[in-house]
């Protein structure tokens, strides 16, 4: 029969494929059953039973229980360039769960609809879905174009491009680029994206900075939560396992109006995948090997959902990693292992107009750090920095974790419950309670088993949003959200106890019609932070600080057509300094440092301005430029002081928190060209200046130019392996230019920056059927030509080199307990 041609045809990427392929299949069934009505009822009839078993029950034009109001909506789905017709293009019209196809002449049509907004949901293959909003006061017209989506399934997205996401730049990693990242860390697998370097701390601890901000100014959201722990040191990674996400998603500068105080720099989102909506058992076993530090990982989900109770669904998910010491081109470093051991369970309920979920995660690891960062005297210090290889006793490998290193628990609850509330629009409650413990075990004065400092923090927060239903062309919410904290610590002083509570409101409206997009917001924040401190001369001190601000948002999004999409944007953020940079004072244990607060900082404002044009849907060449002036008026930041500290725990360099105007300019430049459907280049260039006006001189701790060029061939299968698909090849290479803009006036870093490196990398993977059974293979290398170098954002750049050659052997294998 007729249906294995369309299903081939409608597999190659283009326009004129896919254009090709549905007048092949037109003629042959004009051939086969002489019936335009048979050709058209037959196509329908193909496509809408794989979407009636993906939506669940779907109910054709005229098979409707909706009341009759007499409305019609029709139109023709059009290619956007040429303005040919598309031939099978679903229509769905998602309020009222109803569905349609567009016939051989591109037409489509809804009967019986009654007065009201709706949103339709516009798919065909080959093409990027578009999801369009009308209000209907009368039977309507309206013609529905599409673009070609000349970017493939499981590659990176740039989002934020045309008229289907915010003005300001965002980052997508998902599907096989984010497969690939399987068993790095949550930062280590969003340097892929133009914009966002990591800040690491050795091997095993490492952040993401984005466009050159890090730490307290990037703003985490765990499955809907703001993540909250001890996040504020360079050397506190993030607690949350990346294999929880399904899409890794950054907002790139200041975010402050939807996200809060805080995001200065930008907002990172971690989302898993939705519950699963139709009746089975499924779920994936993964399992990875490293060759550097031997790394092994095995991570499983377990999802369902009963048939006897179809509101109801669940997941089970856990993983498991163990790490020994790691190794840079030439030596191990000593005491660089790490364990790992997370699991997480969501529970939800969904009726049609409302539903509930539950979730809770523990992440556990515990982290070795480098003992030659641990220096007992000055003199030695002097002589360890810089140094070619650091002074060890031994160079062998070990899973071994010894002193130095840090045992750190987080504890995530959430709860969440949503309304719709039909014609004005969804309400929705998020409780958040959290409970980070930071245990840290010195390589000096180990007397006992017990850590020589414990931090503990307990965070709840709440949001409540509504986002009103489209009125007109406009579309929006509005919400509030509270945050309240008490940190508590045990063993030796680095920051004092405190209470937070930050309370915050804002509304976001968007305007669109044809191809303008306007959207505008407006946020307040008020923050109470209230201090016990036991001082030097045994006082207690009870200081409270209180800070409030405003911040907002327009932007601008115009589709010129012939590819192009321009966007403005102009964004405030601000954010209140951290207990840290208040009251700091002692051993920073994980970066092996000495840090002072400044008690009399002020708060940090953020005027960030950006501009910048995409080239989409072309069949060669796509892309995006964007381009970005953050000024921050009172930056903090921390910075080199000379001579280093000698306390009874070591020597160590000191820094301390200073503020003062900057600036942060810089260029993100995304760039695909495909010289064939399966060969392509991929091309990232990541671009910051930064300056303390203050003192007319360079600030420290800005990211090198970096640039990412990999070039990808992807087919089906590989030669002569007939059980194999979605087959990939990918070579390149990342350079880091040396950052010759470091302070020269004054506070010099106690070393100078190093040179600039470039690291060869490769991807490749398939997957292989046995029989019913699909197994997922990948390998990723990095550093193949095992260069020795030192990162300038390596907080152990002072005592040792970064990581020699990695090869990451990954292997998935999906899973159906359903027997379907």
């Amino acid at each position: 029969m007729a249906v294995p041609i369309p299903v081939a045809a409608f597999q190659l990427a283009g326009k004129r494929q896919a254009v090709v392929a549905n007048t092949l299949y037109l003629n042959f069934t004009q051939t086969v059953y002489r019936s335009k009505f048979i050709i058209v009822l037959l196509w329908q009839l193909l496509l809408m039973v794989p979407m009636a078993v993906a939506q669940g029950q779907l109910y054709l034009d005229g098979d409707t229980p909706e009341q009759d109001c007499g409305l019609t909506l029709s139109g023709k789905v059009l290619d956007h360039d040429t303005r040919e017709p598309l031939i099978g293009a679903t229509i769905y019209i998602e309020e009222l769960q109803r569905g349609t196809l567009s016939d051989e002449y591109g037409n489509y049509h809804f009967h019986h609809l009654c007065r009201g907004s709706y949103t339709l949901k516009v798919t065909y293959i080959g093409y990027v879905m578009e999801r369009p909003t009308l209000r209907m006061t009368t039977s309507t017209v309206r013609n529905l174009t599409l673009h070609i989506d000349a970017r493939q399934l499981n590659q990176v997205l740039i989002t934020g491009e045309r008229l289907t996401e915010e003005a300001q730049s965002t980052g997508t990693l998902s599907g096989r680029e984010l497969e690939t990242t399987r068993g790095l860390s949550l930062a280590e697998s969003l340097q892929n994206l133009s914009g966002v370097s990591t800040m690491q701390t050795g091997p095993t601890i490492s952040k993401p900075v984005i466009h050159g901000l890090h730490s307290n100014r990037i703003l985490m959201l765990n499955n809907g939560v703001r993540h909250e722990g001890q996040q504020w040191g360079a050397e506190h990674a993030p607690e949350i396992d990346p294999f929880v996400a399904s899409e890794l998603k950054v907002v790139k500068g200041a975010a402050g109006v939807r996200y809060g105080a805080d995001a200065i720099g930008g907002v990172v989102l971690v989302e898993p995948k939705a519950l699963p909506d139709t009746a089975g058992v499924s779920g994936e076993l993964n399992l990875l090997g490293s060759t550097n530090n031997r790394q092994g990982a095995v991570s499983a989900t377990v999802e369902g959902k009963p048939a006897s109770i179809p509101a109801l669904s669940w997941r089970l998910q856990g993983t498991a990693k163990r790490a020994g010491n790691a190794r840079t081109a030439d030596y191990y470093m000593q005491n660089t292992g790490f364990q790992e051991l997370n699991f997480s369970g969501a529970l939800g309920y969904k009726k049609e107009n409302y539903g509930a979920e539950v979730y809770y995660s523990q992440f556990n690891t515990k982290l070795g750090i480098l003992k030659a960062s641990h220096i007992g005297n000055l003199t030695d210090l002097e002589n360890a920095i810089g140094r070619e290889r650091p002074e060890q006793t031994s160079y062998d490998f070990t899973y071994t974790i010894d002193r130095p290193y840090q045992d750190v628990s987080h504890h995530l609850l959430k709860t969440k419950a949503y309304w719709d509330t039909g014609n004005a629009g969804r309400l929705e409650f998020v409780y958040g309670l959290q409970r980070n413990v930071r245990q840290e075990y010195d390589l000096h004065r180990a007397s006992s088993a017990d850590p020589e400092l414990t931090l503990d923090i307990t965070t709840h927060t709440t949001e409540a949003v509504w986002e009103h239903a489209p009125v007109g062309n406009f579309t929006g919410a509005m919400g509030i959200n509270t945050i309240y904290q008490n940190n508590t610590y045990k063993g030796r002083y680095f920051i004092p106890f405190f209470r937070n509570f930050t309370a915050g409101a804002f509304v976001t409206e968007k305007w669109r019609k044809d191809r303008l997009q306007l959207e505008g917001g407006l946020r307040y924040d008020y923050k109470k932070l209230n201090i016990t401190k036991r001082e030097r001369n045994s006082d207690i001190i009870r200081p409270e600080y209180q800070f409030h601000n405003i911040s907002g948002t327009l932007g601008a999004l115009y589709d010129v057509g012939y590819h192009l999409t321009f966007g403005l944007s102009a964004t405030s953020a601000w954010r209140a300094p951290g207990a840290n940079e208040l009251f700091s004072d002692g051993v920073h244990h994980g970066s092996a440092s000495y840090e002072r607060g400044n008690r009399d900082l002020n708060s940090e404002q953020a005027y960030n301005f950006e501009a910048s044009v995409t080239y989409y849907g072309n069949q060669r060449l796509n892309g995006k430029l964007s381009v970005y002036n953050n000024f921050i008026n009172d930056y903090i930041y921390l910075a080199p002081v000379q001579p280093p500290t000698l306390t009874i725990r070591g020597a160590f360099p000191t820094f301390e928190y200073k503020q003062a105007d900057a600036i942060f300019r810089g260029i993100d430049l995304d760039l695909e060209y495909r010289f064939t459907p399966q060969l392509y280049l991929e091309s990232r260039t990541s671009i910051v200046r930064a300056r303390n006006l203050d003192l007319n001189d360079h600030l420290v701790g800005v990211p090198a130019d970096r640039y990412n060029n990999m070039l990808r061939f992807d087919t089906d299968r590989l030669a002569g392996i007939g059980n194999t698909s979605d087959t990939y090849f990918a070579l390149g290479g990342t350079y880091v230019a040396e950052q010759s803009r470091v302070p020269t006036v004054a506070e010099q870093d106690y070393m100078a920056p190093p040179a600039g490196y470039f690291l060869l990398n490769l991807e490749a993977g398939t997957t292989v059927h046995f029989g019913r059974q699909p197994v997922e293979l990948g390998i990723t290398g990095s550093n193949l030509l095992n260069t020795a170098y030192r990162d300038y954002l390596n907080r152990f750049r002072y005592f040792t080199d970064d990581m020699g050659r990695m090869l990451l052997f990954r292997v998935k294998l999906p899973l159906n307990f359903s027997g379907r």
